[in-house]
């Protein structure tokens, strides 16, 4: 399970440190790294490890193979997904590609997401975490045990 949230240093190259406490969550049975997307619902980057991305994957197979939401959840997830490898230091090498998209240039912040997590810009993640928590508040959304 991700948790918390971590900020790092991106080096030049668009390396950068994954975690240790979400390495120790990846699983790395079938690929030692991660599998990095676009977001569709922020300007960050989603990534999980193989196994989970597999489950979509997989889920995606009960889908009519024909229909146009299979074509589109399929093109633009599955094609636009990157599978990033951890270097000997837990390292992975972000593309250009996501770091632009999410707006990342020197710093990045890493937030647990549960069985995911995502990469933001730190301020960008800053500004969303705020609000979310001004939204929690004005909806007086209680968690119940």
């Amino acid at each position: 399970m991700f948790l918390s949230q971590y900020t790092y240093k991106v080096d030049n190259k668009g390396r950068i440190s994954v975690p240790a406490d979400f390495r120790i969550g990846i699983n790395t049975k079938f690929f030692n790294g991660i599998i990095a997307f676009r977001s569709y619902k922020f300007r960050a980057i989603e990534a999980l490890d193989f196994e989970k991305m597999k489950k979509i994957a997989d889920s995606l197979d009960d889908l009519d193979f024909f229909s146009e939401t299979k074509n589109d959840i399929t093109t633009s997830i599955l094609s636009d997904s990157y599978k990033l490898p951890f270097d000997s230091e837990g390292r992975v090498c972000l593309p250009i590609e996501l770091l632009n998209f999410a707006g990342i240039k020197t710093q990045a912040t890493f937030v647990g997401r549960g069985s995911s997590f995502q990469i933001w810009n730190p301020k960008a993640f800053k500004d969303y975490l705020q609000n979310a928590r001004k939204n929690i508040k004005k909806k007086k959304i209680i968690f119940n045990n």
